[in-house]
């Protein structure tokens, strides 16, 4: 046996010189290459191997004869011996063996982004050397969009895309690159526009010349008058009715005298002249040299488009990995590949998709980090940026793209139909020209606070604001964020008292929300402060019980708002009314240690409410009292910390049957006073109505979705600038921005505080914002409002702290210091979840004494010994979620039952 390691199990199967050549390939590709071999050059009728100057000759025929079999080197006769048929044997090459010169050069520096080689030597196994500077030309972003096979909806997702660009209000260039079968080319000629220039007559420019200067003002020129809304177009050629093959291809431009990235540079400089930030180029299908160019350059950002079939899928997967050999995406401003998966029909194709994106979202991530003689990109775990940055885009079949019509209006019409402008928006949105946020001005001129200041005083409100039972005391101005729950409350009730249930879950804001609402003390006040007009009812707010945990100041100005409240019912002027305290805990707790009937629990509760207002009334009596009162006045009782009334819920029928019949009986006798002169407003957590209305209880929360407290991005954005606004840590918004603004325009503000991406604004990384909505999402894909001021809190803090904060002048929290606080916030997000549920937190416990290599995601339930019952309460409170019957956990929780994620939710493929 020779000292040199095997390569293949069995020996390969050598038909022809290709054969011998492409077996030296994969040695390189899979880092088998011998140390002491150089170079390789086969032809039809021998094999040539350089070799360096310490291996011997009989080295190397031990090596290729314990490698390819005895029956294929012939070592007497020098010669490599090819499958011949049967006949004598003869059919073979010689097999020439000579030295490098002591200064031999690798070959390194002939190499070029194409797919086919010439020179066969270990490099061809390495990524190309990457491009000098780390950004194209002028900071153009160049996106290439490929497929393995045609007919899958490539081009039109292109222009979909190019479309999406332009509608910000940027030009776009969009190149037909496809110079055998153009498409883009024909929608311009059909449209009736005349072509004067196009891409064969840009290469033909470029090769002419070293530099691209004379190309891009030749090409500036005319495709001044080749613009539609916005769009600059690059045809194939000029006259589309020419089916020969090109006389010119992007290959030929590949000369030692030029950048091995010369076209892809060059396309960036004609952008930047046309003045579009952004290029698009549709490429040929397939593994052709006519995309090599594009391709193989990692400042790219190169699209996939591809249907779920199982052919496409694997060809798309394995050009995947041929990119990431060669050109992967391991620097910071390396744009990572996105996957478009199309034509496929939603419930007929669901498992067959689900599959085709988890292999491909892998290839994906093998790019990310990096190929064969590359490292992989150093940094924290962080599934959240991998998962959203890899998972392929999503566009099923639509009819109307079957036939496409003839000319560009046509097409673009139909993509409107089809949606492609929804699928794309993402990718429109990070391909246009990156406009870097200004330095974070200071708030307060005079003082010229720093930048750390700023940081500790969105900390400092951050934390104030966490809690709703000490926000109160020390946040005098916290104002009234307007949410759609409580838009929805007012604007419903503008003339007859709400008799409504507002469930939210803990953390979702409730008890902020109820503090609010009485400081507002008259329903009329709580509805102008929510921008809702031509509320006719004049009714006061009556808190009827808080929450035990608020402070005594808290407790004293509630205390207050009641005792004002019952003063004016009872038209008492300068006089006290007497009231009781605000808890009215032992009477229901009197009332619990007897069986009592429903109407028993009717009447037990009205007497809390006219209680609270200081009438002296009784279960017999307390009808009578409040339809007297209805008779007179409006008001509008108000009910939260039910949780701490009732502790023993899960497992207490009695304290069941009290909580039902107050979120059911109840509200059906304030319903049946004519007018609804009186109102009742119960603020409860979702999983006490679950624990308490065994029946119906969709059906229940369905009733009450409007008011439900609930955030959607919109409100989640709304509420993280409400913060900022109060902590002055920001430019001063206005409050209308704050309260009223879109999605998009609050984006724009937020850069200030979080950044453009999760790095610099031209990074590979993830954008800020959708990492935070993804990471502080459950498996619902909720997010509570208490999560998000911890997480504001936490990564402030951190920023405040970070010793590379003096890097990110342009925004108040570091990309580190976001991801650092999202473990803490899922610690804090445990800890909230097991005061909730304590059915949850046996789980829970059960979990973390886990053996280390059991705490991982996905995982099966069996191996973590949670029955169905554990699961479907899990899944039920968005912990974890099935996935090819896996389960796995979103990273709010994750972090804090210190699982690791060993890959991400979509990577389990089927049969393993």
């Amino acid at each position: 046996m020779s000292t040199f390691d095997h390569w293949h199990s069995e020996p390969p199967t050598f038909f022809t010189w290709f054969d011998v050549e492409q077996w030296f390939r994969d040695l390189a590709a899979e880092g088998e290459w011998p140390e002491w071999l150089v170079e390789v050059d086969a032809y039809w009728d021998s094999l040539e191997l350089t070799l360096d100057q310490q291996v011997t000759f009989g080295q190397v025929w031990d090596y290729l004869g314990d490698t390819l079999g005895r029956l294929t080197v012939d070592r007497e006769a020098e010669r490599l011996l090819l499958e011949d048929g049967g006949d004598d044997g003869g059919n073979g090459l010689d097999v020439v063996l000579t030295r490098a010169a002591p200064d031999h050069d690798s070959g390194r520096r002939y190499r070029r982004p194409k797919w086919n080689e010439n020179r066969v030597t270990r490099e061809v196994g390495e990524a190309l050397p990457r491009p000098n500077n780390a950004e194209l030309p002028h900071g153009v972003n160049v996106s290439a969009f490929h497929s393995f096979k045609g007919g899958v909806g490539r081009t039109t997702h292109c222009v979909a895309t190019a479309r999406a660009v332009a509608a910000s209000g940027q030009r776009v260039l969009l190149v037909d690159a496809d110079l055998e079968a153009p498409g883009i080319t024909w929608m311009l000629e059909a449209q009736g526009n005349r072509i004067t220039f196009s891409f064969e007559d840009f290469l033909a420019l470029l090769h002419g010349a070293d530099e691209p200067d004379r190309a891009v003002a030749v090409a500036r020129r005319h495709l001044a008058n080749q613009e539609i809304d916005g769009v600059l177009l690059l045809p194939a050629r000029r006259d589309p009715n020419r089916t020969e093959p090109p006389r010119l291809v992007p290959g030929d431009l590949l000369t030692p005298s030029r950048s091995r990235y010369f076209l892809t540079e060059s396309l960036a400089r004609l952008a930047h002249a046309l003045g579009a930030g952004t290029a698009l180029v549709d490429l040929r299908a397939g593994a052709s040299e006519l995309n090599a160019a594009a391709l193989l350059d990692p400042r790219v950002h190169r699209v996939f488009v591809t249907t779920a079939s199982d052919q496409s899928v694997r060809g798309t997967v394995a050009l995947l990995d041929e990119v990431r050999r060669r050109a992967p995406s391991v620097a910071e401003d390396d744009p990572v590949p996105t996957v478009i998966v199309t034509q496929y029909q939603n419930s007929v194709h669901d498992g067959v998709v689900e599959d085709a994106a988890a292999r491909l979202a892998e290839a994906v991530t093998r790019i990310m980090k990096g190929g064969v003689g590359t490292e992989e990109v150093a940094g924290e775990e962080d599934p959240t940026t991998e998962l959203l940055v890899t998972t392929p885009l999503r566009s099923p079949f639509s009819a109307g793209l079957l036939a496409l019509p003839a000319s560009w209006d046509g097409v673009a019409a139909a993509s409107d139909r089809a949606g492609l402008g929804r699928v794309v928006a993402g990718l429109a949105d990070n391909l246009r020209a990156g406009v870097t946020p200004e330095p974070v001005a200071d708030v307060s001129p005079s003082d010229r606070p720093s930048l750390p200041d700023r940081r500790r005083w969105l900390a400092e409100r951050a934390r104030l604001l966490t809690y709703a039972e000490s926000a109160m005391e020390h946040v005098e101005d916290a104002g009234l964020l307007r949410t759609n729950s409580l838009v929805n409350l007012a604007s419903a009730h503008r003339t007859e008292a709400p008799v409504e249930v507002v469930v939210g879950a803990k953390g979702s804001g409730k008890t902020f929300t109820f503090l609010s609402l009485c400081r507002r003390r008259t329903w009329g006040a709580f509805g102008a402060d929510l921008g809702v007009r031509d509320i006719e009812l004049d009714a006061d707010i009556v808190p009827v019980l808080s929450s035990q945990n608020l402070s005594d100041r808290i407790g004293q100005d509630i205390d207050e708002i009641r005792r004002s409240a019952a003063n004016r019912l009872a038209g008492v002027e300068g006089a006290e009314v007497e009231v009781p305290a605000r808890d009215p805990k032992e009477f229901i707790d009197e009332k619990l240690q007897e069986d009592r009937t429903d109407d028993d629990w009717r009447r037990i509760w009205l007497t809390v409410l006219a209680r609270s207002v200081g009438i002296p009334a009784e279960p017999d009596t307390a009808e009578d009292y409040l339809v007297e009162l209805a008779r007179r006045r409006s008001a509008i009782f108000v009910v939260d910390g039910l949780e701490d009334l009732f502790q023993g819920l899960s497992r207490e029928p009695r304290q069941q049957q009290a909580l039902r019949v107050l979120l059911t009986t109840c509200m059906e006798w304030m319903r049946k006073l004519r007018g609804r002169p009186l109102g009742l407003v119960i603020f409860v957590r979702r999983d006490l109505v679950w624990d308490a209305i065994t029946q119906n209880t969709a059906q229940f929360l369905v009733r009450y979705q409007h008011f439900e407290l609930r955030w959607d991005h919109v409100e989640v954005l709304r509420l993280v600038a409400w913060v900022c606004h109060h902590s002055r840590a920001l430019p001063r918004a206005s409050e209308d921005l704050v309260q009223s603004a879109g999605h998009d325009v609050l984006s724009e503000h937020l850069l200030s505080l979080w950044g453009e991406r999760l790095g610099s604004a031209r990074s590979r990384e993830v954008g800020s914002q959708a990492w935070f909505l993804a990471a502080l999402s459950d498996s619902n894909q909720q997010i509570q409002a208490r999560d998000i001021v911890s997480f504001l809190k936490e990564a402030a803090e951190e920023s405040a702290d970070d010793p590379e904060s003096t890097r990110w002048t342009d925004r108040l929290l570091t990309p580190m210091s976001m991801r650092r606080a999202l473990p803490a916030c899922s610690r804090q997000k445990i800890e909230a979840t097991e005061q909730e549920l304590s059915a949850i937190e046996c789980i829970f416990t059960r979990m973390r004494t886990l053996d280390h290599e059991m705490r991982k995601v996905p995982f099966r339930r069996e191996d973590v010994g949670l029955s169905l019952e554990d699961i479907a309460l899990l899944e039920s409170n968005g912990v974890v979620f099935l996935v090819e019957n896996e389960y796995s956990m979103p990273e709010i929780y994750r972090h804090g039952l210190n699982f690791k994620a060993t890959r991400l939710p979509w990577s389990r493929r089927s049969g393993e």
